[in-house]
């Protein structure tokens, strides 16, 4: 059980922390989208200015270099969204394509509680799937005790046969 129950803690928090991936990207990605839009603008801005020789070409060239990273990243970003959308669907026992509608609500980043409830340590303790096992084992080898004990008394036993016999 406590076996179990640390298997079922460990892929509950590498979902919760994949799921954190996966919403981190999508707005990443966001933003690269609207950076593209606003390069785009400034470059095109940085163009009109240099043919009307305000500014050298090195603005337009950097402006146009600026543009290109940020488009490229999309691609990226985008690859990485499909990945981690592959690893939520193994994670819930799923094909890659049934979980889209699972996860196509809410897009927002989820945040921590602001406070977290702290026990006292010895409880904590006890909550360690790890230390529930060595719990758990030695309410297993308990009644053995007994067994143990009864070995070290001195012990008899009597040999013999019986039977019948007839002339």
């Amino acid at each position: 059980i406590a076996s179990y129950d640390d298997v079922l803690g460990s892929l509950t928090a590498e979902f919760a922390l994949t799921y954190v991936l996966l919403r981190t990207f999508e707005e990443r990605l966001e933003i690269a989208r609207q950076n593209v839009k606003i390069q785009g603008r400034s470059l095109e801005i940085a163009d009109i200015r240099f043919k009307a020789g305000t500014v050298s070409e090195l603005d337009v060239v950097q402006a146009r270099s600026l543009l290109k990273d940020t488009q490229a990243s999309i691609p990226r970003f985008e690859a990485n969204i499909r990945q981690v959308k592959n690893t939520l669907a193994i994670l819930l026992g799923k094909l890659p394509g049934e979980i889209n509608s699972m996860i196509s609500g809410n897009k927002i980043i989820p945040k921590a509680p602001p406070q977290v409830v702290v026990d006292i340590p010895a409880e904590l303790m006890r909550r360690r799937p790890d230390i529930r096992l060595a719990e758990y084992q030695v309410a297993t080898q308990s009644p053995l005790i007994g067994v143990a004990k009864a070995d070290l008394y001195p012990a008899f036993s009597l040999f013999g046969s019986i039977g019948l016999r007839s002339s």
